[in-house]
């Protein structure tokens, strides 16, 4: 694998932390980096504060880092006490940072569909607060809606997309951390449908299917560390 005439050459939507992208080097792999969409804490903070502590529903939920960045970035300015109330949460990440400012997470789950499926067996949950960016898929609130279940969706930051023509000839790998970012490459980059896609999680694969029939391989976790190990995995298995 470290041989460098043998080295994979992986291709990032997105700009990994140090860290990562060392794990891949250190790996033999040759590593190139574009960041394809960039996120921006953006909100109401009257709206964003009355949803907060929002008398009428029973839970919050959270399906991404960013969203709690902005609920941070919020608090800093409001230090506020919050009601009591169920909140549930996509990914490891923002139930950590939500854990940092002293908010447990009664349910975590690994994507929005799965977690929605969980919300609607709570029976004393009829009406939610989804706080999100402009550009979330509408599959969690639909399927809410769909089990009678309101769903109030509070944005919080926004998602811009960079639109970048790259050279795909030698890439043997694709990394994406977001549909979003699967939206933005595909806006201007075709590649060789042979080439696996690897994907933070299964609504990023989903993005993927609806651009392409590339192969879309999972992290086992999904996080950016998951990612990096299952492009490991992948190419050394």
């Amino acid at each position: 694998m470290k041989n460098k005439a043998t080295a994979k050459h992986i291709f990032s939507t997105r700009k990994l932390p140090e860290t990562a992208a060392q794990k891949l080097m250190d790996a033999g792999f040759h590593l190139d980096e574009f960041d394809f969409i960039q996120v921006n804490t953006q909100y109401d903070e009257a709206s964003f504060l009355k949803q907060l502590n929002n008398p009428a529903s029973q839970a919050r939920i959270f399906t991404s880092k960013n969203a709690v960045r902005a609920l941070a970035d919020l608090l800093s300015k409001n230090p506020i006490e919050l009601s009591k109330k169920k909140n549930f949460t996509v990914g490891i990440k923002a139930t950590e940072r939500l854990a940092e400012l002293g908010i447990k997470s009664n349910v975590r789950s690994d994507n929005a569909m799965i977690l929605a499926q969980i919300i609607a067996r709570n029976a004393d949950v009829k009406v939610v607060d989804f706080f999100c960016g402009d550009q979330a898929l509408d599959d969690l609130p639909e399927y809410l809606a769909s089990k009678n279940i309101k769903v109030h969706k509070e944005i919080v930051y926004h998602t811009d997309m960079v639109h970048e023509k790259v050279s795909t000839e030698l890439f043997d790998g694709l990394i994406f951390l977001s549909p979003s970012a699967v939206y933005s490459f595909f806006k201007k980059n075709n590649v060789n449908t042979k080439i696996p896609a690897f994907c933070i999680g299964a609504t990023t694969a989903e993005a993927i299917r609806r651009r392409c029939s590339n192969p879309r391989i999972i992290a086992h976790q999904p996080s950016i560390t998951g990612v990096v190990e299952r492009v490991i995995e992948y190419f050394q298995d």
